[in-house]
């Protein structure tokens, strides 16, 4: 019965697993997403050297080139790229937690980063934000490891460590929470020299992508806005790891966190509390600094990697109160019939939220995934490499897009497609504060003498425009 219920967090994987490679069969990219695509499939040394001019450590784009050219350049294939990570991340979770806590905590943990809020979202986006959490996130699961004694975890939290730091800044800030936490335990337990080994080594194997970074922030160049600093935007970063756009869902995922960690405080399960808590640290850090600094540079998204760890804390700090139940139930001074009822209820109410955000997050994932782009597809396979466009929207951001769905496709201004040899085209985006009259009167006055004949309305992932072409 024992090995029964220890192969339970590995069947529940293979079930996560499934829920989210049904999100991957589909050719739908937004900005980032076309962005990235667009580098991995370059050939080897132009991908290098985009890399190294883009803002964000090497390894998504080295790592998703090597994927690519094994098992093929495809959405799908890039998207099954970031699926793996995650899959990953749950059979560490079954592994690990089940040795050093239980299987609860394990089986927890593999329902939180399937049903929360954007853990499907980030899991099947091609962006490295999925590798980000799964370094993170294996980081935490081998702290506690190496704080149980279990064998042989030292080095994967190294490994985890670096790698993390050489996906994502983010990954590397929560990490760092991660090992204050490891040196607060190390000088409790006279520790400190094995700490100060351990993080000399990540520290020296970082030195690369710590040049690398302070190159590609010495010439960062990019259109990207973020959200300007405030209390507003503040609050919202804090609400994101539990916002399903569902209040009442989002309301009871808030408050069952807050429980949890008032839960963890008093079973003085500090390692549970503080893993919940990291992400307002790192939220509450980013918007001190651009608020001094007058900048703005942070989005919520980049919270990532320490949701990972929240949703961790999450599962330590549940199956400590399960386990605390369980021992006043068989305690012979203890209430048992009232042991017993919570010993059943809490569970089934944990279970009945978590399976409603998964609910309500996999309906949402479903349908923004496969939108019915069969027009959109249509027309990019009737464009040539002698065609040209000039578009009109707010961002240059269906632009990007198309250069991974179109790269034969040449963007012009509007003062230079009498230059084109083949078909002339006008896009205007469905986002775009723009007077369609006025811009196709530029085309189709005396000077130019082009015609503006409707093609029809396209979309793709969250992106709509309508298409003209001159003759």
């Amino acid at each position: 019965m024992k090995n029964l219920k220890s192969k339970i967090p590995y069947l529940l994987t293979a079930v996560c697993a499934v829920v989210y490679v049904s999100l991957v069969f589909n050719n739908n990219l937004w900005l980032d997403e076309a962005f990235s695509a667009s580098i991995i499939r370059c050939g080897f040394k132009e991908m290098l050297t985009r890399t190294a001019n883009d803002t964000l450590p090497p390894f998504y784009n080295v790592a998703a080139w090597c994927f690519t050219r094994i098992f093929g350049y495809s959405s799908v294939t890039l998207k099954l790229f970031s699926v793996l990570p995650m899959v990953i991340l749950m059979l560490i979770a079954a592994y690990c937690l089940t040795r050093c806590c239980s299987v609860f905590t394990a089986c927890a943990y593999i329902m939180l980063i399937t049903a929360m809020p954007y853990m499907l979202e980030h899991g099947v986006e091609i962006r490295m934000y999925s590798w980000a959490l799964f370094f993170a996130s294996a980081s935490a699961i081998f702290a506690i490891c190496m704080m149980k004694d279990m064998a042989h975890t030292e080095i994967w939290l190294i490994v985890c460590t670096v790698l993390g730091a050489y996906t994502h800044q983010y990954a590397l800030i929560t990490e760092v929470y991660i090992w204050l936490m490891l040196l607060v335990y190390c000088i409790k337990n006279r520790m400190v020299f094995r700490w100060l080994k351990y993080a000399a080594l990540c520290i020296v194997l970082y030195i690369p992508c710590a040049v690398l970074t302070l190159f590609q922030m010495s010439r960062a160049v990019t259109y990207f806005s973020a959200t300007a600093p405030s209390l507003k935007a503040l609050l919202s970063s804090l609400r994101y790891p539990f916002v399903t756009h569902y209040t009442a869902v989002s309301a009871l995922l808030l408050l069952s966190v807050a429980v949890l960690f008032a839960a963890a405080v008093l079973m003085r399960e500090y390692t549970a509390a503080f893993y919940m808590i990291i992400y307002v640290f790192i939220a509450g850090m980013s918007y001190f600094v651009m608020a001094i600094t007058d900048s703005s540079f942070f989005s919520s998204r980049y919270l990532m990697p320490a949701i990972g760890i929240m949703w961790l804390g999450a599962a330590v700090a549940s199956g400590g109160v399960i386990l605390r139940i369980g021992q006043h139930e068989t305690s012979s001074g203890g209430n048992v019939r009232i042991a017993r009822l919570m010993r059943c209820m809490i569970p089934a109410f944990g279970a009945a939220v978590v399976v409603s955000s998964l609910v309500i997050c996999y309906r949402t994932r479903y349908a923004e995934e496969y939108v019915d782009d069969t027009a959109f597809e249509e027309f990019i396979a009737s464009t040539g490499e002698d065609d040209g466009y000039v578009i009109y929207e707010n961002f240059p951001e269906i632009q990007i897009c198309l250069e991974y769905y179109a790269p034969w496709l040449k963007a012009y201004g509007a003062d230079e497609l009498d230059g084109v040899s083949g078909s002339k085209y006008v896009f205007i985006s469905g986002s775009a504060n723009i007077d369609e009259v006025s811009v196709l009167s530029e085309y189709t006055g005396s000077k130019k003498k082009y015609e503006a004949v409707s093609l029809g309305n396209y979309a793709f992932d969250r992106y709509t425009f309508k298409a003209y072409t001159l003759h």
